[in-house]
């Protein structure tokens, strides 16, 4: 049996991260991994201010076999601002599951968890994702409870042919540096009425904030009376993210090429080649005054439409499955992604996670 040992990832293992994660894609009709080129570190800060990353190494080959990362960022809990954990990028090779990989991480986790920055954690896994539900929900010992907080929808809305616009009664403008401090005012007061949503500071945009590639300007804004009353990002993140097609399975595997053909007819995207990455953003930092749909459609069908002809084939949203927003979607040809969103915690956690109020959730699906 191989010897495998678990530690904090360093940037001298960076190739080998990007590695693993290139190579263990999702299964699914399209198998997609999810890549991290040119830098994984330089990616995974986008989850949040403060990140550990995990990693296991075969010890006779000297490769990574499994990996796992642990975000601390802002949010808003019951409407107040408090640190929260995020656990993403758990990839485990298919040969060493089913072995005690998991087990140890989730020891080095909680070891990592007794730095006592924060006593909650949120997470998301795909629907379709049996064995990951299976292996972490079940309650295993050791491993921290997960409770499940419903479904979270992240379409890609196929950029076909412009629509015609929406108003909702609002005005829509671009972002400039003039209006930061009220786009952030904005994503702050109405973030707070959604369960996790983040925490946002003037400094984290622009030159040198959290967000790579992301500018003032990629904002689209509702104005009512000259006050910012929604706002809605453009963020195309491929530069240092990809979601890249390795093969399809099943009917689309001999379908796709059919569908291709038509597609410059019908106004659809056509399916990537295997080993072509998605052409695709993020319609990121979502916030509407008290929920509007109306001034949710409107922000939505303006970037839909600048978008439209253009470069990209996809437009990425994510909503929780309560959130009244999610009928601003209908009308939109879309290509599904159901998750499954969970509060986690160890025993530490069991109390704040107990006062959790009914608020619909909110998390950055561009910072999943």
């Amino acid at each position: 049996m191989a010897r495998v040992v678990l530690e904090r990832a360093t940037v001298d293992d960076d190739a080998a991260l990007r590695r693993l994660l290139a190579g263990n894609p999702m299964d699914g009709p399209i198998r997609v991994a999810f890549e991290r080129e040119p830098s994984y570190f330089g990616a995974v800060r986008v989850q949040g201010p403060f990140c550990q990353v995990i990693l296991a190494r075969d010890l006779d080959t000297g490769e990574p076999v499994a990996v796992g990362a642990r975000a601390i960022k802002p949010v808003f809990v019951n409407g107040r601002p408090r640190d929260v954990g995020y656990l993403s990028d758990l990839r485990v090779l298919p040969a060493y599951r089913g072995r005690t990989v998991l087990a140890r991480g989730y020891r080095l986790i909680r070891d990592l968890h007794a730095d006592g920055r924060t006593d909650l954690y949120y997470t998301v896994i795909a629907a379709e994702n049996a064995a990951a539900l299976a292996a972490l929900t079940r309650g295993r010992a050791g491993l921290p409870a997960y409770r499940d907080l419903g479904g979270f929808v992240s379409p890609a809305i196929v950029l076909g042919r412009r629509k015609p616009a929406l108003h909702g009664g609002v005005e829509i403008v671009p972002g400039t540096d003039a209006r930061l401090d009220d786009i952030v005012g904005c994503l702050n007061e109405h973030g707070r009425a959604k369960q996790f949503a983040p925490v946002y500071r003037r400094e984290d945009f622009g030159d040198g904030g959290r967000f790579p590639g992301f500018r003032v300007e990629d904002f689209t804004l509702a104005l009512r009376g000259g006050r910012v009353v929604g706002a809605l990002g453009r963020w195309d993140q491929r530069a240092f993210k990809q979601t890249r097609v390795v093969g399809y399975r099943g009917p689309l595997r001999l379908l796709r090429p059919f569908v291709n053909a038509g597609a410059p007819v019908l106004g659809w995207p056509r399916f990537p080649r295997p080993g072509e990455a998605l052409a695709s953003f993020h319609a990121a930092f979502l916030a509407v005054e008290g929920n509007d749909v109306g001034v949710f459609g409107a922000l939505l069908r303006h970037v839909y439409n600048a978008a439209a002809g253009g470069s990209h084939a996809y437009m990425v949203v994510g909503l929780h499955e309560r959130d009244p927003l999610t009928a601003a979607l209908d009308g939109y040809r879309c290509a599904p992604y159901r998750g499954r969103l969970f509060c986690v915690h160890f025993d530490d956690g069991a109390a704040a996670y107990g006062v959790l109020d009914g608020r619909v959730p909110h998390v950055e699906v561009a910072t999943l």
